[in-house]
């Protein structure tokens, strides 16, 4: 249930392998486990209405989920809503940011808590700063991909068009409510005008 695959110039990083010598944890939809990744849940019922809005959180080199929940509040480990429905694969190798002579894996965790330590001194908001502009933050301090604006826009964009879901479950709670009200409305237009 793949919308694409995260590209952005260059190889995709490989799940269950790292250029340290470490084997990671790997994906694990039931763990809630995605190394190296941008993973979002729905926020009903603004996703039900925008596909691509909803919650997001980013994680360490293991898997780990770290997210932007409320003021000064960065949990890890679990996000706010449940299970992610979907991810982004980000590719480790794709960091610019950090020191030189640490390896992959310590420059991503390190940069990542970083992002997270920011956040642990910020009130949140639903509308700004939210978990959205925490993922955007943290990918701010890796400089992904050699960039530094990231923003919330482009979260929903990569949302929308690089990622998968967490197999037919994550599709089913992604997708579902947003399809239903949009029959519903294409009924109501189209009877409207027979």
């Amino acid at each position: 249930f793949a919308i694409g695959t995260m590209e952005m110039g260059g190889s995709a990083y490989k799940e269950n392998s790292s250029d340290d010598g470490q084997e990671d944890v790997g994906i694990n939809y039931k763990l809630n486990r995605f190394p190296y990744a941008v993973v979002w849940q729905p926020f009903p019922p603004l996703t039900w209405i925008l596909p691509m809005a909803g919650h997001t959180g980013i994680t360490d080199s293991r898997g780990v989920v770290h997210d932007f929940q409320g003021p000064y509040f960065v949990e890890e480990g679990r996000m706010m809503l449940g299970r992610a429905t979907r991810y982004i694969q980000l590719d480790p190798n794709k960091v610019m940011g950090g020191n030189e002579g640490e390896n992959v894996a310590e420059r991503w965790d390190r940069l990542i808590g970083m992002g997270c330590d920011d956040y642990r001194k910020r009130i949140h908001c639903i509308i700004y700063p939210n978990c959205n502009h925490h993922v955007a933050h943290c990918l701010n301090k890796l400089k992904y991909n050699g960039w530094e604006h990231w923003e919330m826009f482009q979260l929903w964009w990569m949302v929308l068009f690089h990622s998968k879901y967490c197999g037919l479950r994550g599709f089913l709670i992604s997708m579902v409510p947003f399809l239903i009200i949009l029959t519903i409305v294409l009924a109501v237009v189209l009877a409207k005008h027979l």
